[in-house]
């Protein structure tokens, strides 16, 4: 299967939406166009060509058209269809992917700190069949909405509406497993009730458990990205600024109360993950 790939921020940018409606005998026109236009069969069928490839598409199904490609209809409508669409492009250049599969581990491709946003992979997939598709046409019509308004306020939403409607057709793409989201969520409390354990070990917690170590990693980095010893080190640096905004604790106490036993190392991985000194941090917070 085909994924459409950019990065995020800064987001895609909305162009325009509607409803197109084809009796039968009508087809779609042939066009190179320089937008990415989103097609989403709402009833019928619709058939679509984009360079030399011909696809079907019934009720519920959907396909991203590509800038810079001919697309068009091979041939008419043979019973009464119609269909969402929306034009939009992105702000960074993207690339088509024909992965075997792509999980929720590739999307967080860079965590925030304190000076820099998170940087995510958007990972489209070209063409699919929405699972939960009453809740796509839901999300569908309330970007089309702002359509008849004149409000700049609502006009200005419509480009969080299809922020909105992307990230469920992604969260389609990459549908996790329920079995890895179990392991997951029982990991991550495993790590928050053992914050503070020294050493942490992931076989030990494993035991405890009754998962494979390697399972337990594998699950953990389709659901958030991180392994067990990541989101340990993340949840203890919550901890600490948490901490830290109280202003009442020396950093060498806030390094101990989180779990680490050297205040250089705590100040170094604070400094990777945050973008500043634990210091900084504390400033920047507003507390002496």
């Amino acid at each position: 299967m085909t994924y459409l790939l950019t990065e995020v921020p800064p987001m895609p940018t909305f162009i325009k939406a509607g409803i197109g409606k084809f009796q039968p005998g009508k087809q779609h026109f042939y066009r190179t166009f320089h937008l990415f236009d989103f097609i989403f069969v709402k009833e019928g069928t619709l058939y679509i060509e984009e360079k030399g490839i011909q696809y079907t598409l019934h009720r519920g199904d959907y396909l991203i058209l590509v800038p810079g490609r001919l697309h068009g209809g091979p041939k008419p409508c043979q019973v009464k269809t119609e269909f969402y669409w929306a034009h939009f492009s992105f702000p960074h250049d993207f690339h088509l992917s024909d992965r075997q599969e792509v999980d929720w581990s590739t999307i967080l491709k860079k965590r925030n700190t304190f000076l820099t946003p998170d940087v995510f992979q958007l990972a489209l997939q070209q063409q699919g069949s929405f699972r939960r598709r009453d809740q796509a046409m839901a999300l569908f019509e309330t970007l089309l909405q702002p359509n008849a308004s004149n409000d700049p306020a609502e006009r200005m939403r419509q480009q969080l509406y299809f922020f909105d409607f992307l990230i469920h057709v992604q969260q389609e793409s990459l549908q996790v497993p329920s079995s890895a989201q179990q392991v997951a969520h029982k990991t991550m409390k495993y790590v928050q009730e053992h914050a503070l354990d020294e050493p942490f070990l992931v076989k030990n917690m494993a035991a405890e458990l009754l998962y494979h170590p390697d399972y337990i990693t594998r699950s953990m980095k389709r659901v958030t990205g991180m392994t067990p010893n990541q989101y340990m080190t993340h949840h203890r640096l919550t901890l600490a600024k948490e901490m830290l905004q109280q202003g009442e604790y020396h950093l060498q106490a806030v390094a101990q109360e989180c779990g680490f036993t050297d205040v250089s190392y705590f100040s170094r991985v604070f400094k990777q993950r945050e973008g500043v000194t634990p210091g900084e941090y504390r400033r920047l917070s507003g507390k002496k």
